[in-house]
């Protein structure tokens, strides 16, 4: 029988490494984005910038892929209240991996009026931030708030992992884990 035949229970290599390339630079920046952008120079700030242009790239990516490959089915033992929680953290952390990357460029211009040296921030060291419509300070407000929302949905989603694995020992964990 192939894969399609049977039920599957683990994601696949690529959405594995997309969910774990994305996790950790997510970790990374929620933890140090902050002060990369508040760092003297500007190789910290252009490293905010490219991995937070990272983490669009692979979360369209991810979105795709996860459009294309339906994830293998929740475990039968779940509540529909874990179940509805489930949908509505996955949603909230789409919506974070690529709003956040984009409310950051559109927050660029009032970082550089206020910091006229980050003129010359770069993505991955190849090109200069694209410009971005100066929509005031809306966008940087809405960046902070969705930085502070995903490290609550980071810790949530490690701790929910971790009842699955050691509490219901439902193998929810394991889905995707690549053991």
């Amino acid at each position: 029988m192939t894969e399609t035949q049977t039920q599957r229970t683990r994601y696949g290599a690529v959405a594995m490494v997309l969910h774990w390339s994305v996790a950790a630079l997510m970790i990374f920046m929620i933890f140090f984005g902050e002060d990369l952008m508040r760092a003297n120079g500007l190789f910290q700030p252009s490293l905010h910038v490219s991995i937070g242009t990272s983490i669009l790239v692979l979360s369209v990516l991810r979105l795709v892929w996860r459009l294309m490959n339906p994830p293998p089915a929740l475990p039968a033992t779940m509540a529909p209240w874990e179940i509805m929680v489930t949908k509505v953290t996955h949603s909230t952390f789409y919506i974070l991996m690529i709003g956040l990357p984009i409310t950051g460029w559109l927050a660029f211009p009032e970082q550089l009026a206020r910091h006229p040296a980050m003129a010359g921030v770069s993505v991955f060291g190849l090109f200069a931030v694209p410009p971005a419509p100066g929509l005031g300070q809306l966008p940087g407000l809405l960046h902070s708030f969705g930085s502070n929302v995903g490290m609550a949905l980071v810790i949530l989603h490690v701790l929910a992992a971790l009842k699955h694995q050691f509490v219901n020992r439902d193998g929810l964990m394991r889905r995707m884990l690549p053991l």
